[in-house]
């Protein structure tokens, strides 16, 4: 994964780099497996901006997901965070 050096990273940006999908990264965020990405506020809108680190950690939770690794273990592995009630989500 090669990642340009810029502070942070649009959803768009994360998913093209990391190849999860940018509705995975919604879900992920929404259930907890990886940290709220920061928001810019534009007109009526907020965008979601992604942190070096956190790219990073949704790279790797893809990469294991790839391997078989359900989120919640995958999820687990790179950050080191056990999520309880996630279950086998796996296919999210």
């Amino acid at each position: 994964m090669t990642i340009p050096s810029k502070t942070t990273f649009s959803i768009g940006d994360t998913a093209k780099m990391t190849k999860a999908s940018q509705k995975q990264i919604r879900h992920w965020e929404a259930k907890g497996y990886i940290p709220e990405a920061i928001r810019v506020v534009s007109g009526d809108r907020a965008y979601r901006r992604f942190t070096l680190g956190q790219v990073e950690a949704i790279g790797k939770i893809k990469a294991y997901m790839d391997e078989g690794f359900t989120l919640a273990a995958a999820a687990q592995k790179v950050t080191g965070v056990t999520i309880s009630g996630k279950g086998g989500d796996r296919h999210a």
